[in-house]
């Protein structure tokens, strides 16, 4: 095969003759002026980028198939310049420094950004795909049918910068580095015979992997093991199973080597896409050919013995990548075929220590101080996989003492703890859940934590444990503490809220922290900040930062987690508004006034003040209430609140 690589004058043809993607789109009678203007404008309001075709087929401005062969036939006409300073991933500034390069060069604008180091390849791979609609995959050995390779000399491969990795009739989905080179696009074609379905992966990804391939055979990475099950399903796909098998081994490995919380196998239109949940947030791992969806998802739910009508299956608990792992799955079926999430939990470790979940010194002071009280009553909330049971591990942790009986009822068991009595409770029949908190009120204990509160009828029964002199700990789902209040009342569970014994109700939010290696210094805008409703004249006085992304942190720029907290003492003035049944509204105005009450947001304020994480990323998971504005704190009378003690 010859060389692919586009000449110096084709190069530099394509740069002059670029044209912006709306103005194309014109041109061709696929949009109206109007209709450009409104795709424009919905495009500007979004948080994030958005392609500007995407946004046009939602407006049913134009169909999908009339996107993808405009795409196919412009693709090389396409400004990337234009995608990554919509993306905020360059300037201006630098796209017009990378033209300039480009008049004494034969290389492609995309390969002079990344020599310049104005941005990564994977960054400029990303933009790619998402511009261009192409899969993006990472081409693995476990994730490919090797056999494709076979009679194709290494240096043609290394050269051009393509690896085949699936065949199915008369199509092969090859992964490229340069999707938009037309010349190898028909070399492939004529070597093959069949269509070809371009996917798009960095050069260092695709050399590493024919070097792989050529070189010594490495031993095979340590097997998964979830069930043998997983190795022997025939499937009636033509995927064989010994190669579905290496698929799904290596991506729930990769989940954990990555530390993630999730791994997602979702069913698109034309591909297949992987993600995992990293930190709390989606991140692309990588594209399948779409025949592969549900020969994967049928292992997968193969080994967990998932039995039809079930959208979750017991635990399997194993070893992957030298760790101890809990994987649990749960799907969903979409429009273009079924998906799965394999949820994956980890061993314990220093993160149910108290010290270690993020809480500002004031909180922390006075969450300990309710745990050393006898009797009382944490009610904790959070959205769903925001480390509520995290939380309820660390109080429990705290109270498990020699002196203490301790008692649990779980719906489902993440971490044992030896000393603590824990109940796995497996049903949904509300009067049997409240026999066991009765059985457990009744029982000679000192400590009781109940995971969730089903029926106004276990409410009760937690209620009289606590009149009776026991510590109960349980939680509701809710975004915040006046939220948790109006939750109670709403469920019928409002006795937890009238009980005259303390009550602490502790709100909790995951964030990302800011990767160290890379994180620069920020200055927010007044505007930034009263959105956020704190008093923004002290702002300089302060070090904020904003995320940058590098190899440490995967482009990410950040790495970890930590948590920002709502806490909210039910005083007797807020138990009184409970009871003449005031607005959540008017309880949180009072809480903030009476009692000092800091909330979430401003947390978030305290610790992005402090480099822990981003004023984007605390916006990102916090609820902004309006009626904050009126009792709005400088960075400074926060700084001074979450500090003292």
């Amino acid at each position: 095969m010859s060389t692919a690589h586009s000449s110096p004058q084709a190069s530099k043809s394509a740069a002059t003759t670029a044209l912006k993607l709306g103005d194309l789109m014109v041109r061709e009678g696929l949009l109206t002026m109007d209709g450009l203007h409104k795709a424009l404008a919905i495009q500007k309001q979004s948080d994030e980028y958005l392609p500007l075709g995407r946004v046009c087929v939602d407006l049913k401005l134009i169909s999908k198939q009339e996107l993808q062969r405009f795409l196919s036939k412009y693709q090389k006409h396409i400004q990337i310049g234009e995608l990554l300073v919509n993306m905020g991933l360059i300037t201006q500034t630098q796209v017009q420094k990378i033209l300039e390069m480009q008049k004494a060069s034969s290389k492609r604008f995309g390969a002079l950004l990344v020599q310049s180091g104005f941005i990564s390849e994977s960054q400029l791979t990303n933009a790619l795909s998402i511009q261009l609609d192409i899969p993006r995959m990472i081409p693995s050995l476990e994730l490919m049918d090797q056999r494709l390779l076979e009679g194709i000399d290494e240096e043609t491969l290394r050269f051009n910068e393509f690896i085949p990795v699936d065949r199915s009739g008369n199509q092969m989905t090859v992964i490229m580095s340069d999707p938009l080179n037309s010349n190898l696009m028909q070399q492939l074609v004529d070597r093959f015979k069949c269509k070809i379905i371009p996917a798009i992966a960095t050069p260092s990804e695709i050399l590493s992997t024919i070097a792989e391939f050529f070189g010594p055979r490495r031993k095979g990475p340590e097997e998964v093991s979830l069930d043998q099950d997983l190795m022997l399903k025939e499937t009636e796909q033509d995927k064989t199973k010994e190669e579905v098998s290496s698929m799904a081994r290596f991506l729930v490995r990769s989940a954990v080597e990555e530390g993630a919380s999730a791994l997602h196998v979702e069913c698109q239109e034309n591909y297949v896409r992987v993600r995992l949940r990293k930190d709390g947030v989606m991140v692309h791992k990588t594209d399948l050919p779409v025949r592969v969806g549900p020969a994967l998802i049928e292992m997968l739910k193969t080994a967990f013995r998932l039995k039809g009508g079930k959208y979750w299956q017991e635990t399997i608990t194993t070893h992957v990548a030298n760790r101890k792992v809990d994987l649990s799955i749960s799907f969903f079926q979409g429009l273009w075929g079924e998906n799965l999430v394999v949820h994956i939990l980890y061993a314990p470790s220093r993160m149910l220590i108290f010290d270690n979940l993020g809480f500002s010194p004031v909180n922390l002071s006075k969450i300990n101080s309710y745990l050393e009280r006898s009797g009382g009553m944490i009610i904790t909330s959070s959205p769903i996989r925001s480390g509520k049971s995290t939380l309820m591990y660390a109080c429990l942790l705290t109270l498990n003492q020699l002196h203490r009986s301790v008692l649990s009822l779980e719906n489902h068991v993440h971490y044992t703890m030896p000393g603590v009595i824990q109940h796995h409770y497996k049903g949904d029949d509300p009067e049997a859940h409240e026999a066991l908190v009765e059985a457990m009120a009744e029982y000679d204990s000192d400590v009781l934590m109940v995971d969730d509160i089903p029926s106004p009828q276990s409410a009760d029964s937690l209620n009289r444990a606590a009149l009776m002199g026991k510590k109960v700990i349980t939680s509701h789902h809710a975004a915040d503490t006046t939220a948790l209040i109006y939750a109670l009342v709403n469920s019928g569970c409002e006795a937890l809220l009238h009980s005259p014994v303390p009550i602490l109700l502790i709100s909790q939010r995951l964030l990302r922290r800011l990767c160290e290696k890379c994180k620069v210094p920020y200055s927010p805008s007044e505007a930034e900040l009263t959105g956020m409703k704190v008093m923004a004249g002290d702002r300089g006085a302060y070090q904020f930062y904003t995320a940058k992304g590098c190899k440490d942190c995967q482009n990410q720029g950040y790495t970890g987690q930590t948590a920002i907290h709502e806490l909210l003492e039910i005083t007797d003035e807020i138990h009184n508004a409970v009871l003449q049944k005031k607005s959540s509204t008017s309880i949180r105005e009072m809480a903030r006034r009476d009692s000092n009450m800091i909330s979430m947001i401003e947390d978030g304020v305290f610790k992005a003040s402090a480099g822990l994480t981003s004023l984007e990323e605390v916006r990102r998971v916090s609820l902004i209430h309006d009626s904050d504005s009126k009792s709005a704190r400088s960075i400074k009378q926060i700084y001074t609140l979450c500090t003292s003690k």
